[in-house]
């Protein structure tokens, strides 16, 4: 069975899982508030989002309104979670 590592959108701790799903609900090791750890590779492509696709508050936006803009833009789609 694969393994999925998935990343703590607050301080980016990583954490090892033997299943793939877009996200994991858990609270972090390092005191962060208990929130949806996402899959790393996802991460990763919400970077993949063009400037010009990206609202002023880009910076400002949780992990979870950047991942919704990233499948406006087409850069992740629902096969991809």
């Amino acid at each position: 069975m694969a393994t999925a590592r998935y990343v703590c959108p607050e301080c980016g701790a990583t954490v090892e899982r033997p299943f793939r799903t877009a996200s994991v609900m858990r609270t972090c090791e390092n005191g962060c508030a208990f929130d949806h750890h996402v899959r790393e590779d996802l991460l990763a492509r919400i970077e993949d989002v063009p400037a010009s696709e990206r609202p002023d508050d880009w910076a400002e936006l949780s992990v979870k309104e950047r991942l919704f803009v990233a499948m406006r833009a087409g850069v992740v789609s629902r096969s991809d979670l």
